[in-house]
């Protein structure tokens, strides 16, 4: 008899948890800038010292380099970043700044949340890079920069790529700047 009640109540149980309506959770709203370049914030890491942290450990600068309000649209399929004219001139300066042999490392930032490092990088350099770059633009007058795998082409590039991450897509949706 015990047996039966309490096999009665499993049964009881069960149904009733079955017929809890089921709410759906949101999930949370994704906050601050939807997109930011940061130059990292340790004048003594490189862009191939990049490799040897953790996203999440590497310092970056107060300020982004690039944020949201610098860019007029994102190509997702070649991933080129379209510049305000006030934008691609601050890069314009950097790169004219004479940059290192090792490049300038940035890292790549979607609400708040570091998605990949890479580095400014100037086409007469002489090394090689196994990682993301940004490389110096010939044309001065045009306001498009592309993010490309490897220097001086894909080939010196290995592993996965990170450029097509979801959560940055999401924040170059959300901020209507996606371009296909």
């Amino acid at each position: 008899m015990v047996k039966k009640s309490v096999l009665a109540l499993i049964v009881i149980l069960i149904l009733l948890c079955g017929c809890q309506s089921q709410e759906e959770v949101e999930p949370a709203a994704l906050e601050g800038e939807p997109f930011a370049i940061y130059l990292v914030g340790d004048s003594q890491i490189t862009s191939p010292d990049l490799k040897n942290y953790a996203l999440d450990k590497i310092p970056l600068n107060a300020v982004p380099i690039l944020k949201t309000d610098d860019l007029v649209s994102y190509d997702w399929e070649h991933h080129g970043i379209n510049l305000t004219e006030q934008a691609y001139a601050r890069l314009i300066a950097l790169f004219y700044s004479g940059l290192p042999s090792a490049g300038v490392p940035f890292v790549v930032v979607a609400y708040q949340e570091p998605i990949y490092a890479g580095g400014f990088w100037s086409p007469l350099s002489t090394l090689s890079f196994d990682g993301i770059v940004i490389l110096q633009p010939f044309d001065p007058a045009g306001q498009t920069l592309y993010i490309q795998l490897g220097f001086p082409d894909e080939d010196a590039f290995t592993g996965a790529d990170p450029r097509d991450n979801p959560r940055l897509q999401q924040a170059l949706q959300d901020a209507g700047l996606i371009r296909e």
